[in-house]
């Protein structure tokens, strides 16, 4: 089913030049090849959806699904290592000598290039929504630095891709911290998962599940200087999710009253449970993301 698990928010420079044609029209040019017999990785665009395997980029209500499918060789360090010592073992047998650093290392690259046309391969896809009527893109990513793949790709093959990490007046841990102490979430409410941290690199750390946010064992670690690093929270009982210090939506879900109303809609074959599923994931972002951002006292001017 279409929907995003993780949320990366980054804003669109309101002068972006971006269009669902220009963009579908950029990544046609960098489809996804395999990798060849000499590739450790391949990355390139498929098709976001299966019913219509030759669009690139799926433009849906002013937004554009795209999807990014990444190929790895998998190589394991200890598999070259041992392939590397066998051939040094055999060559300072033979000759009668010791092999150097800079021979070692040679030898080491020719077992690399000698072991990738036989490696297993691995691959992955990644999603996001550009969102040209709010001026996001939402990258389905659990980390930052698996966002910025997809990103670095999306600015190569568009030419450029004005984009910044949303930010907001108050940080995400400033706010979280103010929830858990007062009870109170404002438009959102507690779930039962908390982590709590000590702020210095080695300070303690806190972790609560499935417990309720109240009472004495909160307040205690709250008094002894602990700051929410991530908190459960739902939103009107239709979504979800983990917010987290650094803005990051994890282990975002459809609650009851949402997963009705995708069973309600009249989706007879693949395409309209498609559309049914893109129409319900985008109306639900377009109205939790500004929520989320006035909560956390309006967003960061640039």
């Amino acid at each position: 089913m279409l929907w995003f698990r993780n949320l990366q928010i980054y804003r669109l420079a309101p002068d972006h030049a971006l269009t669902a044609q220009n963009i579908s029209s950029a990544l046609e040019k960098r489809p996804f090849v395999p990798c060849g017999s000499s590739d450790l990785m391949s990355q390139g665009w498929i098709a976001p959806a299966a019913h219509a395997p030759e669009q690139y980029a799926y433009p849906w209500q002013d937004a554009v699904l795209v999807m990014l499918k990444t190929e790895d060789k998998l190589l394991p360090g200890a598999v070259i290592k041992n392939a590397a010592d066998a051939r040094v073992a055999e060559i300072e047998a033979r000759e009668n000598r010791k092999v150097g650093k800079r021979e070692a290392k040679e030898i080491r690259e020719r077992i690399v290039d000698e072991l990738i046309p036989r490696a297993f391969t691995r691959s992955r896809t990644q999603r996001a929504l550009i969102d040209l009527q709010a001026g996001l893109v939402l990258v389905e990513s659990a980390s930052a630095s698996k966002a910025e793949e997809l990103l670095s790709l999306l600015r190569e093959s568009l030419g450029s891709l004005p984009t910044r990490l949303l930010q907001t007046q108050t940080t995400p841990q400033t706010a979280m911290t103010l929830w858990l102490e007062s009870g109170d979430a404002g438009d959102f409410d507690l779930g039962q998962d908390v982590e709590l941290r000590v702020p210095a690199d080695d300070g303690a750390i806190a972790r609560l599940v499935r417990q309720p946010l109240s009472g004495d064992e909160i307040q205690m670690h709250l008094s002894a200087g602990k700051l929410v690093t991530k908190i459960a929270v739902s939103w009107q009982d239709r979504v979800a999710f983990q917010l987290t210090e650094k803005l990051e939506l994890k282990r975002l879900a459809m609650m009851d009253t949402l997963e009705e109303e995708l069973k309600d809609s009249d989706a007879a074959d693949k395409e309209a449970l498609f559309n049914a599923g893109l129409t319900l994931l985008l109306g639900e972002l377009r109205q939790l993301v500004p929520t989320l951002i006035t909560a956390l006292g309006e967003e960061m001017p640039a």
